[in-house]
């Protein structure tokens, strides 16, 4: 099973302009609506394969993205921050 990560930013324009970069950038990813057990300002997140975090990160730290934060799925079932 591959590993999934979510990424939240501060607010939906954020996400969405997140969204148009990493397409720019070919990264492999969907928009979800943030699960439940995530508090976050935004409803909605990034989800991508894990081996794409670092990437990820780099990206939005080029580009000045506001994060709100980013989620790995433990086994139980829930998420849990990452620190970046």
């Amino acid at each position: 099973m591959i590993e999934k990560n979510i990424i939240l930013f501060i607010s939906t324009h954020e996400t969405l302009r997140a969204e148009k970069i990493l397409k720019s950038k070919d990264i492999d990813f969907k928009t979800v609506i943030k699960p439940r057990s995530i508090t976050s300002e935004c409803g909605f997140g990034l989800e991508f394969e894990s081996r794409d975090k670092e990437n990820v990160l780099k990206i939005c730290r080029e580009n000045n993205l506001r994060l709100s934060g980013i989620f790995f799925k433990r086994k139980d079932g829930g998420w849990e921050k990452i620190d970046k």
